[in-house]
């Protein structure tokens, strides 16, 4: 008699864990629900791929400072190479759009 008992109380059990399973997935689909009417009610959600505009004149004056520090470390041949790589002798000859990418190079360069 006594395994017939153990195997009734793992199966209660079995079950209970199988309801908390069952309350714990229509919660998680409650706040799914929830989240999606917020958003569709506020009618804010902007779409992926709206970027921030970015002001090219305050960030060719980051990319001026950046490339100036380098160059004080002793990286003036880097930087000039870098210049080189986007098309230009110097920083006001670099295409606005490549200023994201430039940044970034420059900021790797001398590590």
């Amino acid at each position: 008699m006594s395994a017939m008992n153990d195997l009734d109380l793992r199966l209660k059990e079995f079950d209970k864990n199988c309801k908390r399973m069952e309350e714990a997935a229509a919660e998680g689909h409650k706040l799914v629900q929830a989240i999606r009417q917020s958003l569709t009610d506020n009618g804010k959600c902007e779409p992926a791929d709206n970027h921030l505009k970015r002001d090219p004149i305050q960030d060719k004056v980051t990319i001026r400072q950046l490339l100036a520090k380098k160059c004080q470390e002793g990286y003036t041949a880097q930087v000039k190479d870098l210049l080189h790589k986007f098309g230009a002798e110097k920083l006001s000859d670099v295409d606005p759009k490549d200023y994201e990418d430039l940044y970034y190079s420059a900021e790797g360069s001398g590590q």
